[in-house]
């Protein structure tokens, strides 16, 4: 019994430090912090991890192409407005049959030059510029979004990572106080104070609990393959929680009510659509005036050769014109007209689309406050329950040590306070979670 008393003693100290969210008081007096919490600030291995994907992730490079093949096709619209210039040079071999002579044969060059430039299309080239315009801004828009995406993703799938790698490590401590209590009950049995078959009731708990370990380590590695894929990070990633963001979590006041900037609620989809409806007004002011005069400047020298008069012999010209051009399409078979409907049609289809959004906006906003207020309340207790778990497994070793509880009272203590502790981390990062949504839509900048 000495020995026993002796091994409890030791069992008791090792246990002084049994976790992290243990060693700290929940209970601690808030500090004044920065109401900005940003997930990069507590992981800084974030910040490296999101900047490699402007030159990894597919849709991102994908979307800078897309921008580039945009760009390119605003210079092309663009250039329709300037001047253009066409130049032709010839040789001919000229073999002449006339009436009564030999054939003759002379050579020639001759050359033209045509300049022309629109100096009055109602509007309809710029119109035309402006669409390019914003088909570049859409371009930038789609970009904005599939980058804020691939953010908010890697960011979520960050904190699945840590949860999981928090609870492997304190399955793990569980699973070290399944074999200290095996091994006190193997001396216990060897002194003639219980059976073998509570040793072996023990065993197949610590066989139990390394399997449900292995489980977990096993989903670990996978998840942790995926999001170096998404992310193409090769380097080492450190998944364990500092201890600043423990007193960061501890001093917050997560139970405030988040402020409503009516203002600027809006959203990159929103915008888009926006661009959209703009683009659509041009192309029903094209198709409005697509059947009406357009006016060019024409100018040009070109050479010609003609014969004289009772003579068998030829001039060489040289002619320059000036002049405006004007092209009226008087009958185009209701083209203009279908156009001019289908840009009605499609302008009011993407406002009705937007209409819908900025109501459910407006509602995704007010179930994310509430969202927030919930999860808010949900860290308050779980941080209760992990302050009264961790006395009940404090009284339970004593108590253990005393022979005043089994060795099941003591383990369900332990399990107890293991699923309080993953219980707060996940509180915590569900509320970070709706958090960064939650910003998105009410601090959302525009191009």
């Amino acid at each position: 019994m000495n020995h026993f008393y002796i091994f409890s003693g030791l069992l008791i100290l090792s246990f002084s430090a049994s976790s992290l969210w243990s060693e700290k008081s929940i209970l601690a007096k808030p500090r004044q912090l920065n109401d900005s919490f940003s997930l990069s600030r507590h992981f800084p291995q974030l910040i490296e991890i999101t900047r490699g994907i402007e030159e990894k992730a597919p849709e991102i490079r994908s979307g800078k192409v897309n921008i580039a093949h945009t760009r390119a096709n605003r210079t092309i619209v663009d250039s329709q407005k300037g001047l253009s210039a066409n130049i032709n040079l010839s040789g001919q071999s000229i073999h002449e049959n006339r009436p009564g002579l030999s054939y003759a044969q002379t050579y020639r060059t001759v050359g033209s030059i045509f300049i022309k430039k629109p100096i009055y299309h109602w509007g309809i080239l710029k119109s035309r510029s402006r669409i390019a315009k914003l088909d570049e801004d859409f371009a930038k828009q789609k970009l904005n979004i599939d980058r804020s995406n691939l953010v908010n993703l890697i960011n979520s799938k960050f904190m699945d990572l840590i949860l999981l790698s928090r609870s492997i490590i304190l399955e793990k401590e569980s699973l070290n106080l399944i074999r200290k209590i095996e091994e006190e009950l193997i001396q216990k049995k060897e002194a003639g104070i219980i059976t073998e078959l509570k040793v072996s009731e023990q065993k197949i708990l610590s066989i139990r609990k390394s399997i449900e370990i292995e489980e977990l380590s096993r989903i670990l590695n996978k998840n942790l393959s995926s999001f170096k894929f998404l992310t193409g990070y090769t380097k080492k990633i450190n998944l364990s929680i500092p201890e600043e963001f423990i007193n960061y979590c501890e001093s917050y006041d997560f139970e405030r009510k988040p402020l409503q900037v009516i203002g600027s609620q809006s959203s990159m989809e929103i915008e888009q659509l926006k661009t959209l409806i703009k683009a659509e007004n041009e192309n029903l002011f094209i198709a409005s005036n697509a059947q009406k005069p357009k006016f060019n400047l024409v100018s040009g020298f070109y050479q010609d050769q003609i014969d004289l008069p009772n003579s068998p012999d030829s001039v060489r010209r040289n002619n320059f014109l000036v002049g405006v051009e004007a092209n009226w399409n008087i009958w185009d078979s209701s083209k203009s007209k279908g156009e001019r409907e289908l840009a009605l049609a499609k302008k009011r289809i993407l406002e009705i689309e937007l209409e819908s959004n900025i109501k459910k906006l407006r509602l995704e906003i007010e179930s994310l406050q509430t969202q927030l207020l919930n999860f808010a309340k949900q860290i308050s207790l779980s941080k209760k329950l992990v302050e009264a778990n961790k006395s009940r497994h404090e009284k339970s070793k004593i108590e253990f040590a005393q022979d005043q509880i089994t060795s099941n009272d003591l383990l369900s203590s332990k399990i107890s306070l293991t699923e309080a502790e993953v219980g707060l981390v996940k509180s915590i990062f569900n509320y970070l979670k709706a958090s960064e949504e939650y910003k998105s839509h009410t601090h959302f900048k525009k191009l």
